[in-house]
């Protein structure tokens, strides 16, 4: 795994912003969580779906980074299965489904404290020519 890629994701502001943390990193593979707080509720009281896709968003990120080559989302589908409450913890996982030199295909799901099953999402990423210093 590059150092500088783990450098780059671990310094997302937006990431930040929202509180994820980063749980694990391999190759095709990435596990983060955050904690749903007041604010990232929507107007029912449930976790805003925006924030449940950002999640599932940054581990497609990561896993689809891990390799070294730079990988850009080109097409992300999200399936909401059960709301999110505050004081939740959500851990989000993605895995490679399978690679190529120009595209990635990766399975997201996000998890409550309890195992329950809140999304899924499948992701593509296209693979740029550049790598990671």
């Amino acid at each position: 795994m590059n150092e500088t890629i783990l450098e780059t994701v671990h310094a997302d502001p937006y990431a930040k912003e929202l509180g994820i943390t980063i749980e694990k990193v391999d190759e095709g593979f990435a596990i983060a969580s955050m904690t749903i707080n007041e604010e990232h509720l929507n107007f029912h009281g449930a976790a805003n779906g925006g924030v449940m896709f950002s999640l599932a968003d940054f581990v497609f990120a990561i896993a689809s980074n891990s390799h070294g080559q730079i990988a850009v989302g080109i097409n992300v589908n999200i399936n909401y299965m059960k709301a999110g409450k505050q004081g939740d913890v959500l851990t989000a996982t993605a895995k490679e489904v399978s690679k190529n030199p120009k595209l990635g295909h990766y399975r997201m799901t996000i998890n409550n404290q309890n195992g329950e099953l809140l999304a899924t999402a499948d992701g593509t990423v296209y693979r740029k020519k550049e790598y990671f210093a």
